[in-house]
């Protein structure tokens, strides 16, 4: 999900907003009290010490969401996923022991903080839990997300109790476009997109085919290849193993074939 949209911003500047996103859900929600704690005891110090945590943390953040997940982890290249996010972990908890090394040990002279192992391990899992969460929340938004997308894609105009009426308004891009179902010929699938095309225009509507094959079910669609569905009241007629709808001629997959024509010339 869209960061500007789950605060209601203005997505003027998307980078700014999913920036300002993850550093509250770090400051409310997931961020380590104890160390903030520790560190308002050094109010010289304070402002310093929770600007590089919030910058290295919420980098990692990033680094895990928007490029190790959809890298890796979503293409199943698990072993080199986690390789990538031990080595990220390891290079994140380091950096903030080297800087509290720095802090504690030279900036304010105790010596017994200059031990780089004594905090490591419990550095270590409290990171690892953050990613945990934050990955949590990033496909719960997303998945939300999902749903509004699907439930607004398509609004069914309520019909009349003539039934006469039999159409859809088909969301494009800002647009709600109002479309006779009785019109639509054919529809092609495209990886995240479905084009609609009618006796008079195409209509991009974002979503599977097999989603725009269920929102548009009040019209009678059959699947004649992966990648199409054509009303079976406008084919007229088959060439080479190909509908031709007008201008159109669409491709009958293998599968498809005989149950396109028991549909057609029914035993």
């Amino acid at each position: 999900m869209s960061v500007s949209t789950f605060l209601g911003l203005k997505p003027i500047s998307p980078k700014v907003y999913h920036f300002l996103f993850w550093l509250v859900i770090t400051v409310i929600y997931l961020y380590d009290r104890r160390y903030l704690i520790q560190k308002f005891n050094l109010p010289e110090h304070f402002a310093a010490c929770v600007t590089v945590r919030l910058l290295l943390i919420v980098s990692l953040v990033y680094f895990h969401l928007y490029y190790l997940v959809p890298k890796f982890f979503k293409l199943k290249k698990f072993g080199t996923y986690s390789l990538l996010l031990i080595g990220s972990l390891l290079v994140y908890v380091s950096l903030q022991n080297l800087y509290d090394i720095y802090l504690y040990g030279y900036v304010i002279g105790d010596v017994t903080s200059r031990d780089f192992w004594s905090a490591f391990p419990y550095n270590f899992i409290t990171t690892s839990w953050y990613l945990v969460l934050t990955t949590g929340l990033k496909f719960g938004l997303d998945r939300y997300e999902e749903k509004r997308v699907k439930v607004e894609e398509f609004i069914p105009v309520p019909v009349p109790e003539n039934g006469q009426d039999n159409v859809v308004f088909l969301k494009t891009g800002t647009k709600q476009i109002r479309t006779d179902l009785d019109e639509v010929t054919h529809i092609k699938g495209l990886k995240d997109y479905s084009i609609v095309y009618t006796l008079h225009e195409q209509i991009i509507v974002k979503g599977s085919l097999k989603s725009t094959e269920n929102l548009l079910r009040d019209k009678k669609l059959i699947r004649v290849h992966k990648s199409y569905l054509v009303a079976l009241d406008r084919i007229k007629t088959i060439q080479d193993n190909q509908i031709i709808l007008g201008n159109h001629a669409i491709p009958i997959g293998r599968s498809y074939k005989k149950e396109l024509y028991k549909l057609l010339i029914p035993s």
